[in-house]
């Protein structure tokens, strides 16, 4: 029997979280039973490691749908989309994010082709309006807190799920290395002092994640902590480069800029985490956030904050600890906690290795994915 067709559809190709999962998941599906391609854009960082990981593409790009302007291709797009999926016999649209959803709902109508969309952030009612989620046959939320917008949906219990993202563990640590190595070599890079405790941040730089928050905490910590050093990793959001002008404006102003390094985002990124004593998910809205459970394989703790999935990635005291959104207060005397007390980082972040090695591997996810799958399809059958 021949596996069966999957199309994921992406409507980003920067290797962020999202789209790591995304990979991850395409790797990771038994090709005895579902043969996946990836609905790219545009050429870019996915789709060339898509093509390196030997999964199959297809570049088109699907037009912003709430832009006006734009309207006028949508037909188009939508005809592309529909003869490619015919003509390839795709069994199952998974939209990674919402913003393909009203595409493939509508190509889905069409052929029979039931759509399994993915939440990864909180959602609006309007969102749900404008991107026609009520539409799609499955909704898939990354934790329990993106779940509860759907409450009210009468038959949320059969139609919105809650599947963890999941880590591809061994691949995570082949691509960090020597642990050791790659902890000298980055820190060569940042030109650090010998003995210095470094705090990374790694992710789109934009307001939702709050670079601004470490700027002035790391304003706090330098003046009782002068071993702390601190490093964002990231490209901007789009339309937030001015974001981007004011942390670096901040940076300057706070007279940091030997204190807080900011490196544009790279695809080797493990070997980045592995550098670090300490990681920060300091969002003001996160629906899982990937960079807990990729630091805790490498037995290095997150300080995250209360809100949205997070405190389900992260157990406060036993896997990492937790802070309210924007106490910046807070955030400071937990970093200044954890790098006085090496044990009490050492046990978080062995804690945190063993947590992602039995709740978040790429494993469970794609067996969880999988059985999603199959019922869907059963229901078309």
């Amino acid at each position: 029997m021949e596996p069966l067709k999957i199309a994921l559809i992406t409507p980003s190709v920067r290797l962020l979280g999202a789209r790591r999962s995304l990979l991850a998941l395409a790797r990771a599906l038994d090709p005895a039973r579902f043969s996946p391609i990836v609905v790219c854009p545009r050429r870019g960082d996915l789709e060339e490691e898509c093509r390196r990981a030997g999964i199959s593409t297809y570049v088109q790009a699907l037009p912003p749908w709430r832009k006006a302007k734009l309207w006028p291709l949508i037909p188009l797009h939508l005809w592309r989309l529909r003869h490619w999926a015919h003509d390839l016999d795709i069994r199952l649209f998974h939209c990674n994010e919402i913003y393909p959803n009203p595409y493939a709902v509508r190509v889905g109508r069409r052929l029979a082709i039931p759509t399994i969309t993915h939440m990864r952030l909180s959602v609006t009612e309007r969102l749900m309006r404008n991107y026609d989620l009520r539409r799609a046959d499955r909704i898939v939320v990354v934790s329990r807190a993106a779940a509860e917008p759907f409450r009210a949906w009468p038959d949320f219990e059969r139609r919105v799920e809650v599947v963890y993202n999941g880590l591809d563990v061994k691949e995570w640590r082949r691509a960090a290395g020597d642990l050791e190595a790659a902890r000298r070599e980055m820190r060569q890079q940042l030109a650090l002092p010998p003995g210095a405790f470094l705090v990374g941040q790694v992710g789109a730089i934009s307001r939702r994640k709050q670079q601004h928050l470490l700027v002035e905490v790391a304003r706090r910590v330098a003046r009782r902590c002068p071993n702390c050093h601190f490093l964002i990793v990231g490209d901007p959001s789009p339309r937030e480069h001015g974001y981007v002008e004011q942390v670096m404006a901040a940076i300057e102003a706070a007279g940091l800029t030997q204190r807080v390094a900011v490196w544009p985002f790279r695809r080797e990124i493990a070997p980045v985490f592995a550098a670090l004593d300490l990681n920060l998910l300091i969002s003001r809205d996160e629906g899982f956030g990937r960079v807990a459970i990729e630091a805790g394989a490498l037995g290095i703790p997150t300080v995250g904050t209360r809100v949205g999935g997070i405190p389900e990635v992260i157990a406060d005291g036993e896997t990492g600890l937790l802070v309210d959104v924007s106490d910046a207060d807070r955030l400071a005397d937990a970093i200044e906690r954890l790098e006085g007390d090496m044990q009490l980082r050492q046990r978080l972040g062995e804690a945190a290795r063993c947590r992602v090695e039995q709740d978040f591997t790429i494993e469970v996810h794609a067996r969880r994915m999988m059985d999603l799958y199959e019922r869907v399809l059963a229901t078309r059958a």
